[in-house]
């Protein structure tokens, strides 16, 4: 089990008019595909596109929000500038590690705990502290990795918003292990936990269906916290 995040109360990064740190990393070789990725010349030259396209309407917005007349001379409004760029940034490193929105996506692992620690990130509270393990074990078919990283954020957000609701700390490991004809997603919080059947939301709906496009299966046991466990045969 890796060392995603210790999330504790808020601190922030510089504005972008601030300091001289990009927002959004380093240029990235876009034509550099992501392990196990395939595709056409005619796809990737639209990603590029998409990609360049979605980080300089980021960093517009972003800039448009720092050079704002009056919001920085009171505490109120520097702390409103402040939240907005962080949930912004938040918001892309999610949609980069689900579908490399900005920048060409890494390895499975990476993606994994990139997507693990914002969407923590994002949905607790200020004054809570949530500890984030990731493992991955074996070599996730590139078929499915679609499903395993948007199921993942389907249930690390339930974990958050639900299994951790009011509580001032918890703990999240997220599991993904391919062995044989199966490849296996745990998400374990130390929540509340629930009782009887869960109610299916929205979130636990679309995780469900993402089992469902490669017959897999989606179980919940909430008997000691919640246990999310996605099971997709290949």
């Amino acid at each position: 089990m890796s060392y995603v995040a210790a999330s504790s109360p808020r601190t922030h990064r510089p504005l972008a008019s601030h300091g001289t740190k990009p927002l959004f990393g380093q240029p990235t070789d876009l034509l550099e595909r992501s392990e196990g990725d395939e595709g056409n010349p005619g796809e990737e030259i639209d990603l590029r596109q998409l990609r360049h396209h979605t980080k300089n309407t980021l960093q517009r917005i972003l800039g448009l929000i720092a050079e704002a007349p009056g919001l920085h001379d009171t505490p109120a409004g520097e702390k409103i500038v402040r939240e907005l760029e962080y949930r912004i940034c938040l918001s892309a490193t999610i949609s980069n590690a689900l579908f490399g929105l900005t920048e060409a996506p890494g390895s499975m692992p990476e993606r994994l705990r990139q997507l693990a620690g914002a969407v923590v990130d994002l949905m607790r509270d200020a004054d809570q502290v949530i500890r984030v393990g990731v493992s991955v074990r074996g070599h996730c078919p590139a078929s499915l990795r679609e499903a395993v990283l948007r199921s993942a954020h389907e249930l690390l957000g339930n974990a958050v918003k639900h299994g951790m609701k009011a509580r001032p700390s918890g703990r999240i490991a997220i599991r993904l292990v391919t062995a044989g004809d199966c490849t296996t997603l745990t998400v374990v919080d130390n929540g509340w936990g629930f009782s009887g059947t869960p109610r299916f939301g929205e979130g636990l709906a679309l995780a469900h269906g993402f089992a469902g496009r490669h017959g897999g299966t989606l179980d919940l046991d909430g008997a000691d916290g919640t246990v999310a466990t996605l099971e997709l045969p290949h």
